[in-house]
């Protein structure tokens, strides 16, 4: 389940429905999926602030890539680029794409990881 709805991203882009691509739903899933991943599955809806933070980190990373597609998600990122006789490598799948609002709203709930907690 999604956690932002195709209303909530069009208030967080300032945009109309009618302005949301078609495949919305499936953006909302695929990037609530990686606010998944990246939590470690620690967001907990009844929790008002990490409900809000992945929603909020939800709707950022589909604007990220609303702006540069799924590119870097799906193939890793570019480790090579040549304009002469057009060349393109890719680097290692590893870590997903991550947009910087997404990672930022996430870390300020502490969701993400930081390190060893000392008590």
């Amino acid at each position: 389940m999604a956690y932002a709805t195709p209303q909530d991203l069009a208030e967080y882009l300032a945009a109309g429905p009618s302005q949301l691509p078609a495949d919305v739903e499936r953006l909302l899933e695929r990037a609530s999926e990686l606010v998944d991943y990246l939590t470690l599955g620690r967001v907990s809806p009844e929790n008002a602030e990490h409900a809000r933070a992945a929603k909020l980190a939800t709707c950022a990373q589909v604007e990220s890539w609303l702006e540069t597609e799924e590119v870097g998600d799906k193939q890793g990122t570019v480790k090579r680029f040549t304009i002469g006789r057009f060349s393109m490598d890719f680097g290692e799948q590893g870590v997903p794409q991550v947009a910087p609002r997404a990672r930022r709203y996430l870390l300020l709930a502490g969701l993400l990881y930081r390190g060893v907690q000392v008590r």
